[in-house]
């Protein structure tokens, strides 16, 4: 094996492993994929759709009217029986945020964002 060759595979499996010792995830989980809908008034026009590598979020302003953003990276804690998870996206800018909800596999999948736990998102079946 060339010198470089070892130097780029020795780089990517520490990325790896620090990636896997802090709960980052580099893939979006299976359970997450997908269109997510709440029955709540005020966000009923307004789904999100996890890709494998994009959040898209609907404004709610008629058709073709969303935001779709690149997925840097998700990371998953459990705490207290319940799953966390941050997606962190960039918009065109360079900006990085998070998008943080807590999920539950049951019923099919559900989603609680940590800032309006009383809302429930459910994957919408296909």
């Amino acid at each position: 094996m060339r010198p470089r060759t070892s130097l780029a595979l020795l780089f990517a499996l520490l990325a790896l492993m620090i990636g896997v010792q802090c709960g980052q995830i580099f893939t979006v989980p299976e359970e997450l994929i997908g269109v997510w809908e709440t029955k709540d008034p005020n966000y009923s026009d307004r789904p999100f759709e996890i890709k494998e590598n994009t959040v898209i979020f609907e404004q709610g302003l008629g058709y073709l009217d969303f935001d779709v953003y690149p997925i840097v990276g998700v990371k998953k804690t459990e705490s207290e029986g319940q799953t966390l998870y941050i997606i962190y996206y960039t918009i065109p800018s360079g900006r990085k945020f998070e998008f943080s909800f807590y999920y539950s596999a049951a019923n099919g999948g559900e989603i609680r964002f940590k800032n309006q736990p009383e809302m429930l998102w459910t994957k919408k079946q296909t």
